[in-house]
């Protein structure tokens, strides 16, 4: 949740005054609870729970129906060194990306497979490049001393495809760019489950929340609504219950999700609220879990550590000062029992940059542009006004040297480039001479020849 958006209202640690004066004294440090946020390796062999089903039907008592539950967001890191080509030529697109001419900046793009990305014009942190298109973010550095590349999977993709073949195309990006050294590490895993509360979610009291973590905070927006719970802020392993909706329709913008929800039964007028979890490469590491496979063939493990030992939901009970004694809510008891060795199968068939503009953007910008000219110039007939738009932003252009048309073309290559939409560099000169010499450099190298 953005912080800019979401303000913080409460924020407490397990010992402070607050947390005190909320329920009896707080049980001693070994109860329960653990200082500092040591993960310990989850127990071998755990199996997600069944105690639970995986999700309640209107006309069933209950407190939650579960839509959906996934893996969010993977970030994968991989060892390696850049071949000198590569370098060279992500190096000559980075320069064009910092062209001060926009129609020159348009073509800083590289294919790869059936990837467009665009070429930054500015590295990140100690990466010299980025590359990014709708599926992948990807840093890429020289690989000594660094990770050779470091991509972040797209949450849209995921849904789409699943981790499995999204880490596999990742994968085919990143032997593109040089040699690779061994397996993929998982540097950061959000699985998430998408639920439909039936009971009041607000009213929860902050000693219910039974966590490993350091810190607890919850959250309203500036129009005193109810947004949300985090856990463990900045830490290894992160939580976070928050309006899933609000979030869309605010922030992310991730409407896809509506036909997903919908699919199970979901109706726009039903609230959704999303627990879902940040765990980094520090916590991933301690539980045994490197590579992709680990991470998959873990995932109900993971989910049961995260879910039972790191952070659970108990009913208040004011009898009772031990917390470890409490027995879990029955909506954490449903969130707890998903089964991750049947999770759902993909079903999103599009993928869309989360830089398009969305049609909300689109056709009522434009039209109150038109609306502001016609407004200035008298005019209210929509024809009338539409033509004496183009004119006079035609005659505008000219007078910058250059037509209209040739204005809007030259910004949509740039967007298009961008949003990875348009292949600019199709019939570039530079490229198919460069794809002539490295295929006669080949053919010279199978056959021995000296250069």
């Amino acid at each position: 949740m953005s912080q800019d958006k979401l303000r913080g209202s409460l924020v407490t640690r397990a010992d402070n005054d607050l947390d005190r004066l909320a329920a009896p004294p707080a049980r001693s440090a070994g109860e329960d609870g653990r200082s500092g946020e040591a993960v310990p390796r989850p127990r071998k062999g755990a199996q997600p729970s069944n105690r639970a089903p995986h999700k309640y039907m209107e006309d069933e008592e209950g407190p939650c129906r579960v839509l959906r539950w996934a893996v969010d967001s993977l970030d994968l890191t991989y060892q390696g060194e850049i071949s000198d080509r590569m370098w060279e030529r992500l190096a000559s697109l980075k320069e064009t990306a910092q062209s001060e001419q926009e129609a020159e900046q348009a073509k800083a793009q590289i294919s790869i497979g059936n990837h467009l990305f665009a070429v930054a014009g500015h590295g990140r942190g100690r990466f010299r490049f980025v590359l990014t298109d709708e599926r992948f973010f990807i840093q890429v550095s020289k690989g000594k001393g660094l990770p050779l590349a470091y991509g972040q999977i797209s949450s849209e993709y995921l849904t789409s495809v699943g981790v499995e073949a999204a880490a596999s195309d990742l994968r085919y990006v990143v032997n593109s760019l040089g040699r690779v050294d061994g397996d993929e590490h998982v540097s950061r895993v959000d699985p998430c489950v998408d639920l439909v509360p039936l009971v009041p979610v607000d009213s929860w009291n902050v000693r219910q929340w039974i966590t490993r973590a350091h810190s607890k905070a919850c959250y309203w927006t500036a129009g005193d609504r109810f947004s949300g719970w985090r856990m463990g802020i900045r830490g290894a392993v992160q939580s976070r219950f928050y309006d899933k909706v609000l979030e869309i329709v605010e922030e992310s913008h991730k409407t896809y999700l509506f036909d997903l929800w919908a699919a199970q039964g979901w109706k726009p007028d039903d609230p959704v609220w999303r627990q879902e979890f940040q765990v980094k490469r520090a916590a991933l590491k301690e539980l045994g879990i490197d590579s992709v496979a680990q991470l998959l063939s873990n995932l109900g493990a993971l989910w049961s550590y995260l879910t039972q030992d790191w952070l659970r939901l108990a009913q208040l009970s004011i009898e009772d000062s031990n917390r470890s004694r409490w027995p879990n809510d029955p909506l954490w008891d449903v969130v707890s029992g998903v089964n991750w060795s049947d999770m759902p199968q993909p079903t999103l068939t599009r993928i869309r940059s989360s830089g398009v503009p969305r049609d909300e953007q689109l056709f009522t910008g434009f039209p109150g542009y038109i609306a502001s000219l016609m407004a200035r110039e008298g005019i209210t007939d929509w024809s009338e006004g539409l033509g004496e738009a183009l004119k006079q932003a035609d005659s505008f252009h000219r007078l910058q040297g250059r037509s209209l048309a040739r204005y809007v073309e030259q910004k949509a290559s740039a967007k298009g480039r961008l949003l990875s939409t348009i292949n600019n560099r199709i019939g570039n000169l530079e490229d198919k001479e460069r794809i002539h010499r490295e295929a006669d450099e080949y053919r010279r190298a199978r056959d021995g020849e000296d250069e």
